[in-house]
């Protein structure tokens, strides 16, 4: 069974990314909670590329990880709004 979830490797990146992005769009929609530190804004697709370089420093490969960070990532940069300045609160 493990072997052919490795196999299956490219498989699991691909449904787990958008499996979260979906979830992170239908989460993001439905809230109203943002991190907001002296004119910056912290996007869960900063938070998620954090997540990305430690996960490149622990040498985590596993596919399904990936794939969800990945999937908040993208969706969170596929929104108008995703720059580090927060200009409503200078």
């Amino acid at each position: 069974m493990l072997d052919m979830a490795k196999d299956m490797g490219f498989a699991l990146y691909s449904a787990f990314l958008v499996l979260s992005y979906a979830f992170t769009r239908f989460v993001t929609e439905r809230t109203d909670f943002h991190l907001r530190a002296k004119g910056f804004w912290i996007h869960h697709w900063i938070i998620a590329s954090v997540a990305m370089v430690v996960l490149i420093t622990l040498q985590n490969d596993d596919p399904w990880i990936w794939g969800i960070v990945t999937g908040i990532a993208l969706e969170g940069l596929s929104r108008k709004k995703w720059s580090l300045i927060d200009k409503e609160n200078r």
